[in-house]
């Protein structure tokens, strides 16, 4: 699916290829099947409980740095399936939307099973953030000045935090756990400064960034709920791959270049929050 995009680039074509429709059907289909079995063998793997909505541990949890994975997963959703449509001959301006609605059903699907989670519950919060995430892909596809900000993604193995919760709390730990594992990951939103200041001496490809994580003093009250923490806040350089590698133009580099622009590459760093500090290279 990620590679939907190098097609869009090979075709503008507005007459609905039933065979790519069936090949972006199944591969949905199948990807869709297949995080929905991780998931319930790692994060819904408990007894169900019947339908409720989160009471407030949800704002707690994670001190709402899963909030923007939220944001993100209905953009990066609402990107892949748009792109999708469009190789598959879908009419564009169609395709943006069919994107959009499908990132924020995704996001619904989520939280109706979460609903049915002993220790979790249907979050209105989660529901909310990962739908603005897809409608603010629609939103940048029909005003330029919005692709003047977007949003990354970073995870480095800072603290073993995550891990040793997680063992006081007897919690079986998938391999792959790093989707949970909020103390190391940091979500940025970048700014275009030259699009938007028009200062003609600022590289291109230079951008700033405002990053937001959660440090590693979180701790298990009696119950086992996740408590304290700080909020960590950055700002830092970032670099914008489709304008440094110009050269790279093919369809398949134009392709690896979109999806590598949703990462935060590391760059010199200055934490702001909870204390001040320099790093010549952030990770």
């Amino acid at each position: 699916m990620f590679l939907a995009r190098h097609f869009v680039a090979q075709t503008d074509s507005s007459i609905v290829n039933k065979k790519r429709v069936l090949i972006v059907g199944t591969s949905i289909a199948v990807s869709c099947a297949a995080s929905y079995y991780y998931l319930q063998n790692t994060w819904w793997d408990e007894e169900r409980n019947s339908f409720h909505f989160d009471h407030g541990a949800d704002l707690t949890y994670a001190l709402n740095v899963d909030k923007l994975g939220h944001f993100m997963g209905g953009m990066q959703a609402a990107d892949i399936f748009s792109s999708s449509m469009v190789w598959a001959g879908i009419n564009k301006k169609k395709a943006i939307w069919y994107g959009g609605a499908f990132g924020a059903g995704l996001q619904l699907a989520i939280e109706i099973k979460d609903a049915y989670a002993p220790h979790w519950g249907f979050s209105k919060w989660d529901l909310a953030l990962g739908s603005t995430g897809a409608l603010w892909f629609v939103a940048q596809q029909y005003n330029n000045y919005l692709k003047a900000i977007n949003f990354k993604f970073s995870y480095y193995k800072h603290s073993d935090v995550y891990l040793e919760l997680e063992r006081q709390r007897d919690s079986k730990i998938n391999s792959v756990y790093w989707h949970d594992d909020y103390p190391n990951q940091t979500y940025w939103a970048t700014f275009d400064i030259k699009k938007i200041t028009g200062i003609y001496f600022w590289p291109d490809w230079l951008n700033m960034a405002v990053g937001f994580g959660l440090d590693n003093t979180q701790y298990l009250n009696k119950n086992k709920t996740k408590k304290g923490g700080n909020n960590e806040w950055y700002i830092a350089l970032d670099y914008d791959l489709s304008k440094i590698y110009t050269k790279w133009d093919s369809p398949t580099a134009k392709n690896i270049k979109h999806w590598l622009n949703y990462i935060h590459f590391p760059a010199p760093t200055i934490r702001i929050s909870p204390k001040l500090e320099f790093y010549p290279v952030f990770l």
